[in-house]
C-alpha cells in the first residue's frame, strides 16, 4: 500500500478517537460542576416580640385610696415607661392619663433641672428613716390652704384639717430645719405622717375604714374620729414635712 494512503488510513482512525476523549472530558466538566438548581439553605429570621411597658417597680406605687394631687418641685428623674416622677426634694409622684403638666410649657420636654407643677399626679410619697417599712407609718400629701394659729388648725384645700399640736414633728424637707406653726403658709404642699394605729382625741371613737379601700388595707388619709356630737376631730400627725416652691 502507497505511503500517502496508509498515512490518510490513520488520520481518519485518529479523529473519532479525539471526538470521543474531548466528549468524555467535557462530561467530567460537567459533572463535577454544581448544580445551579441546588437551593442553599439560611437560618430562618429571627422575629422579636413587641416590647412592652414595664410594670412600676415594686417600692414605687401609689398610695392606695389617696386622690390625686397636684404637686410643684425641682425634677430630679422622669421615666416615661412607668410614669413616676420624682422630685429633688424625695417627693415622688405616678402620671396617669389624667395628669397634666403646668410647666414647663411642653410637657414632653421635661428634664432633670426643670421646675415642674403636675396636676392630678397620683402620690407615692417619700422615702425617710421615719417612713420606711416597717415603721406602721401612713402618708398623705395635700396643700395648705390656711392656718388657725389659735385653734392649732390647718385647713387643706381638699376641705379637710389636720391639728398640729406642739408635739408634732414639724420641719422642711424629709429631713430638713423644725420649724413652727406660725411659719406655715398657704401653698405650702405638706408630706402628713401619721401612725398606723393612732388614736383620736379622747372621748372620740375610731372611724371606719376610708371610702373604696378594703378594711384593714393601708389608707391615705389620717383617721379621725367623731365626738359624741358628730363633729369631725382632725387627727395630730405625727410628723409634718414642709415643701414650699423654690426656683432651681
Amino acid at each position: 500500500m502507497p505511503h500517502h494512503i496508509r498515512a490518510l488510513l490513520g488520520l481518519a482512525m485518529a479523529l473519532p478517537l479525539a471526538a470521543g476523549c474531548s466528549s468524555t472530558s467535557k462530561t467530567q466538566r460537567v459533572s463535577e460542576t454544581p448544580s445551579s438548581s441546588t437551593s442553599v439553605t439560611t437560618a430562618p429570621p429571627v422575629v422579636t416580640a413587641p416590647a412592652t411597658a414595664p410594670s412600676t417597680p415594686a417600692g414605687l406605687n401609689p398610695i392606695p385610696g389617696h386622690p390625686p394631687v397636684t404637686v410643684s418641685g425641682v425634677v430630679a428623674s422622669l421615666d416615661p415607661a412607668t410614669g413616676v416622677l420624682a422630685f429633688k426634694d424625695g417627693r415622688t409622684v405616678k402620671l396617669t392619663d389624667q395628669s397634666k403638666i403646668l410647666q414647663p410649657a411642653d410637657p414632653r420636654a421635661v428634664r432633670p433641672g426643670d421646675l415642674a407643677v403636675v396636676r392630678d399626679a397620683l402620690p407615692i410619697g417619700v422615702r425617710s428613716a421615719s417612713t420606711g417599712p416597717g415603721t406602721g407609718k401612713r402618708q398623705r400629701m395635700a396643700t395648705v390652704a390656711s392656718v388657725e394659729q389659735a385653734n392649732q388648725l390647718v385647713k387643706l384645700t381638699d376641705g379637710s384639717s389636720l391639728r398640729v399640736p406642739p408635739s408634732t414633728n414639724l420641719h422642711m424637707g424629709t429631713a430638713g430645719a423644725a420649724v413652727l406653726l406660725t411659719d406655715l403658709q398657704p401653698g405650702d404642699e405638706l408630706v402628713i405622717i401619721v401612725t398606723d394605729d393612732a388614736p383620736v382625741t379622747s372621748g372620740a371613737t375610731t372611724g371606719g375604714p376610708t371610702p373604696g379601700t378594703a378594711a384593714g388595707s393601708p389608707s391615705a388619709l389620717p383617721r379621725q374620729g367623731v365626738s359624741a356630737g358628730g363633729t369631725m376631730v382632725p387627727t395630730e400627725p405625727d410628723e409634718l414635712m414642709v415643701f414650699r416652691l423654690q426656683t432651681p
